[in-house]
């Protein structure tokens, strides 16, 4: 008797502390970046404005092809100096496209990035309010290395952010 005493005990403050921790809940935050309609219409959005200047980089890195397939074809019976042109305008048209090429890239990152940050804090706002109407303390996102289905609340944030 005397040993279980000290595990009742201690199995009192165990309990004790688990019913002090409050009620918890876990989402997966890759999910709800993927799947909320506000991470479908901001993929969309940045789609539909970078989609000109991916057109754009398209016909340029066609038109380069054409002119490097004409000077190949038509070296032969080119001048030095004719040749001499042709290089360079295939070299500028080049530098040119590869200046647009990482500009375009350089400018989605930063879009990209933008949306992200906003989606995250319009995320945010939903899940402290669902979490301050269901009487949550807390909800974890990263960083848990298993939550069990029944304190999973992904699914209900998605359809909160689908409102």
């Amino acid at each position: 008797m005397k040993f279980n005493l000290p595990i009742l005990a201690l199995l009192s403050f165990i309990s004790f502390g688990i019913e002090a921790a409050g009620k918890f809940a876990f989402l997966n935050p890759a999910i709800i970046m993927e799947q909320s309609p506000q991470a479908k219409a901001a993929s969309k959005a940045l789609e539909n404005e970078f989609k000109q200047r991916e057109l754009a980089l398209r016909v340029d890195a066609d038109s380069i092809k054409r002119m490097e397939s004409n000077y190949q074809k038509d070296s032969a019976i080119m001048s030095a100096e004719q040749k001499k042109k042709a290089e360079e305008a295939i070299i500028q048209k080049k530098r040119k496209f590869q200046f647009d090429q990482q500009s375009a890239k350089e400018d989605l990152q930063i879009r990209r990035q933008q949306l992200i940050q906003e989606l995250q804090q319009s995320v945010s706002a939903v899940i402290r309010k669902y979490g301050k109407e269901n009487g949550y303390d807390f909800i974890f996102t990263e960083g848990v290395a298993y939550a069990s289905d029944s304190v999973n609340i992904t699914d209900e944030i998605l359809k909160e952010l689908s409102q």
